[in-house]
């Protein structure tokens, strides 16, 4: 069973401020005002992107975030390593960080390898995607600066002209929750909150990498 959040977050900065779930009812028809974001596309070698934006034609790999810094993957259309639509069960053998429960080793369904967190997140270290070998899963607060809360069901509540190739589905975050050993947290790309979901539960990866400069 999933466990819902209280918390409906948008982008943590003064532009953005967060959107409420009670919010969003009590304006009725009224769209909530859209986050600002300051994104750059990054080629597979880290270099910054000059093409037209059109992916389809001339893709990009990775998008820096310049407002907290962070650098995100962006999924592939075609199946392989970065596919679109592979899933992956939630995977921490370190007792130190997994909140007492190391979750479930090859769960998912991916056309690359082992298909959990713990080996996605090592087999896109070994590619050194756009440079980088320190790629992770996102904690819960960090997933939450590139959540569109103005973009409304069925989504997917992200800047897709950045992130193409965006299921409208459900995406681990690396943060287990504290009093449900089995659960972690995740975030809904299809109405843009977080919940907590089964570790065992087959959900989608986006790895992000560096350190966040959040503003709260």
């Amino acid at each position: 069973m999933n466990i819902r959040s209280s918390t409906f977050s948008a982008r943590l900065k003064p532009a953005g401020a967060a959107v409420t779930l009670l919010g969003l009812l009590l304006a009725g028809c009224n769209s909530p005002k859209p986050p600002v974001f300051d994104f750059t596309r990054l080629n597979a070698d880290g270099s910054v992107y000059r093409g037209t934006g059109d992916y389809a034609k001339q893709p990009w790999a990775c998008v820096r975030d310049n407002q907290t810094t962070l650098v995100w993957e962006v999924k592939t259309a075609k199946p392989g390593l970065r596919y679109e639509k592979s899933t992956y069960t939630w995977y921490n053998p370190d007792e130190n960080t997994n909140g007492g429960d190391a979750g479930k080793r090859d769960g998912g369904s991916c056309t690359s390898g082992r298909c959990d967190t713990e080996s996605y997140k090592s087999a896109v270290n070994a590619k050194r995607l756009c440079g980088f070998s320190d790629w992770r899963l996102p904690q819960r607060m960090e997933v939450a600066t590139i959540i569109d809360g103005s973009i409304f069901y069925p989504g997917p509540t992200i800047e897709i002209k950045y992130f193409p190739n965006t299921p409208a589905g459900s995406y681990w975050a690396e943060t287990p929750f504290g009093s449900h050993e089995s659960g972690a947290w995740t975030w809904r790309f299809d109405y843009g909150y977080d919940y907590v979901a089964q570790k065992i539960e087959p959900l989608h990866v986006r790895l992000v990498r560096g350190t966040a400069n959040i503003k709260k």
